[in-house]
């Protein structure tokens, strides 16, 4: 089974049913169908401590409850992964190395450390930066990806 570390802008994607300023595009719709491959059992979904941290962070920023993301969490079935001390030092690595910004150093050294196939985001600079260490790719790519392999 495929083991996909989701990154927080994907779940952001979902809980605030986001729209592409320049398009007009729903960025949820793809988000929310990655998820529910996780919620039916289709593929493995991780995320970190630290999805969790960050997304409880956004929440409290625009003014709803962070409690919200740490149930859905749990009740998609999505993976916690909590990172110790040789993956934050990776994370660090990758920081210095690959001039990611902490959170995203984190997500990449979790998505290593935890065996995931892919890392799933939507930040394009993230994933030019990060593709030497794991593919990376958006929800869109990533369902197309399934699609081309029958796994959908």
């Amino acid at each position: 089974m495929i083991r996909a570390f989701i990154d927080t802008n994907v779940l952001l994607n979902v809980w605030f049913k986001e729209i592409d300023p320049r398009t007009s595009r729903p960025l949820w719709e793809a988000s929310l169908r990655v998820l529910k491959l996780v919620e039916g059992g289709k593929i493995e979904g991780i995320v970190s401590i630290f999805t969790i941290m960050e997304s409880v962070h956004v929440f409290r920023r625009k003014g709803a409850d962070p409690k919200i993301a740490q149930s859905d969490i749990q009740d998609l079935g999505l993976e916690v992964y909590i990172p110790e001390i040789p993956a934050l030092l990776d994370a660090l690595t990758y920081q210095l190395e690959l001039g990611i910004d902490p959170y995203d150093a984190v997500a990449l050294s979790s998505a290593v450390n935890s065996n995931c196939d892919v890392l799933i985001t939507r930040d394009e600079e993230f994933k030019k930066r990060g593709k030497s260490v794991i593919k990376i790719v958006s929800p869109e790519e990533f369902l197309s990806y399934l699609e081309e392999r029958g796994l959908l």
